[in-house]
């Protein structure tokens, strides 16, 4: 078995943070100055940020040179999902960078975590920043259930050393599920990075604790993790590799976010059972009316990234088929995407949201 391919591999060179959030440390610094470098440019070239991402560090923050590849100090960000990257190799701020850099400014901390919860949610294999993994899965949802499954006697440290970074398939989750306990999935030799890079991180900023050898959730996010995950079955953190990420975030939202179906008929009605993007898209008579589908502008999936109720009528356009397929599919789509934006537009201005915070809720990698 080529273990460096199967096992969850850590991205960069060090922790994402290494201290409480509004602590002044050596990662947090460096992590909270790349993501401004980043956002003050808006967009910046991957080799742009490699000429110039040191001196800004030195300017900004206490970094000590070193022979650090300059990617590693946007890898980790990126494996986490505050920064994205285009295929030609522009880096940004996803739209939960965008949120955790506001909130870490007004000192909003405990907003803060959600932001890198909802973004462990997302995180992935394959990812950008760790490209020989060539598994399916989502890695911390898994941790994450896990630990609200196990809340009273927590995940040892042993487990996440030995076995937690092997697990590759939904076979392996069987066993837990049916066994009822962990000491049957496959134990393998320490990776030492994940474990310290990784996890021990997400102790540093107060979401895990360790205590009698076994890791917690930290208390004050417990709830907020019990209800992302409640719903969710182990077996949907496992995908195909041809699936698409805006596919499985949408099935995730159905099993995780209740709605109501009469919202859907009741805007299609408002809309006179026509396409929102151009009324002469017919497509054929279903039920006695022209047949269109009900599209949620602002997609169910980032309910976690908002206090306010996405399942509204005036958040849900009527989209004939294939231009809710183009919604959710196209490689280009910021042309649809601004149609369906006007269309929503009293929604979004009630809701403080502007386009270019729209365009990045479907960035899918």
């Amino acid at each position: 078995m080529k273990v460096k391919y199967l096992r969850w591999q850590a991205p960069g060179n060090g922790k994402i943070f290494d201290a409480p959030l509004g602590e002044i440390s050596y990662m947090n610094s460096r992590s909270l100055a790349v993501l401004e470098y980043i956002s003050k440019r808006q967009s910046v070239s991957q080799s742009q940020f490699e000429r110039e991402i040191k001196e800004y560090l030195e300017e900004q923050t206490e970094y000590i040179e070193n022979n650090s590849t300059p990617a590693h100090f946007f890898r980790p960000l990126l494996f986490l999902g505050f920064l994205k990257m285009s295929s030609n190799r522009v880096l940004e701020l996803t739209l939960e960078g965008d949120k955790f850099l506001y909130h870490y400014k007004e000192k909003n901390f405990l907003q803060c975590k959600e932001y890198i919860l909802n973004q462990l949610d997302n995180t992935k294999y394959p990812n950008e920043a760790t490209k020989k993994v060539t598994l399916q899965i989502f890695p911390f949802r898994i941790l994450l259930k896990m630990l609200v499954d196990e809340e009273k006697q927590g995940v040892s440290k042993e487990f996440v050393k030995y076995q937690l970074p092997y697990i590759n398939s939904y076979d392996d989750m069987l066993l837990y599920i049916k066994e009822g306990n962990l000491e049957k999935i496959a134990k393998y030799e320490m990776y030492d990075k994940f474990y310290t890079w990784v996890l021990n991180s997400l102790v540093d900023i107060e979401i895990l604790k360790v205590e009698n050898g076994h890791f917690f959730l930290q208390d004050e996010v417990y709830e907020y993790v019990k209800r992302l995950y409640d719903s969710l079955s182990y077996e949907s953190f496992f995908f195909q590799e041809t699936t698409l990420l805006c596919q499985l975030d949408n099935k995730t939202a159905y099993q995780r976010y209740k709605r109501d179906a009469k919202l859907i008929q009741e805007a299609k009605v408002r809309d006179s059972f026509s396409c929102a993007i151009d009324k002469e898209h017919f497509t054929f008579i279903s039920k006695g009316q022209p047949y269109v589908e009900g599209h949620h502008a602002v997609p169910m999936f980032q309910q976690k990234n908002y206090e306010f109720t996405i399942d509204d009528v005036d958040n849900i356009i009527s989209l004939c088929p294939n231009c809710h397929r183009e919604v959710h599919s196209a490689d280009e789509k910021n042309t649809i995407l601004q149609k369906v934006y006007q269309k929503s537009e009293a929604f979004m201005v009630k809701n403080s949201i502007s386009l270019n915070e729209f365009y990045k809720m479907y960035y899918c990698a």
